[in-house]
């Protein structure tokens, strides 16, 4: 009887063992959910990699070596990946053509238009009229003839977005309110607009709103400092 019973204990472990391995799936494989064609807009790319197809195996270009360059739409394809996450991605050329891939969308910065230019300009300035004298003696000479087509990088003048941060972060001083809100103000400004440094000013920002309520040690003036030099660094890849 002891014998019998073994055997069927046996015999069941067996079968447990080859209905799960029938139910093992076999490895999921990227999928192309969804493809369809692009308005022909200009972005920017501020990360990651360009792939030749939406296999999104063969790496074709280093986003990085083109930071400056403008590519555009051409399509989108949605794609679900092996491990089972959908995502989206982009058909991009340069304007020569010989720079070209799939980018996931996230990784594409839109190309600012003239008038959003022109409004960040106008917000920049009241930000700064709103500061300390030391802080606006050492910027507002920055704007007039300041161009509404390279408002953020103009490396021919210098007078641009890039060069008005710059100065705030070398001139506030961290007991003037009213500096503390500019630093405040421009980094709600260009948020959601930074890209790749997404994360970086994040954590920046994080660091000056625990210095200024005393939580992490830190000075106000050094974290203020660095949000500002890195807003400033992420908007000169903004301009056209």
């Amino acid at each position: 009887m002891r014998v019998k019973t073994v055997l069927v204990a046996a015999l069941a472990l067996v079968t447990m063992g080859a209905t799960a391995a029938e139910t093992v799936p076999a490895q999921a494989k990227t999928r192309v959910l969804q493809t369809k064609k692009m308005k022909k807009r200009a972005y920017k790319v501020s990360g990651g990699y360009f792939y030749k197809n939406t296999k999104l195996k063969k790496r074709v270009h280093k986003a990085s070596k083109y930071l400056r360059t403008n590519f555009y739409t051409y399509k989108s394809a949605k794609i679900r990946k092996s491990n089972g996450k959908v995502v989206k991605y982009y058909y991009v050329k340069n304007k020569a053509g010989n720079v070209k891939g799939w980018v996931w969308h996230k990784n594409l910065v839109k190309q600012p238009t003239y008038s959003r230019q022109k409004k960040d300009i106008a917000a920049m300035k009241k930000i700064v009229m709103g500061m300390s004298q030391e802080v606006q003696d050492n910027t507002l000479g920055l704007f007039p003839h300041m161009s509404y087509k390279a408002a953020y990088h103009d490396g021919a003048s210098g007078r641009d977005l890039y060069n008005v941060v710059s100065n705030m972060a070398l001139n506030y001083d961290d007991n003037e309110s009213s500096d503390i809100q500019g630093i405040l103000k421009t980094y709600r400004l260009f948020k959601g607009r930074y890209g790749s440094r997404n994360q970086w000013i994040q954590n920046d920002y994080n660091d000056f709103d625990d210095a200024l309520n005393g939580r992490n040690g830190q000075s106000v003036w050094s974290t203020g400092f660095d949000l500002l030099n890195d807003i400033s660094d992420a908007i000169s890849y903004l301009n056209n």
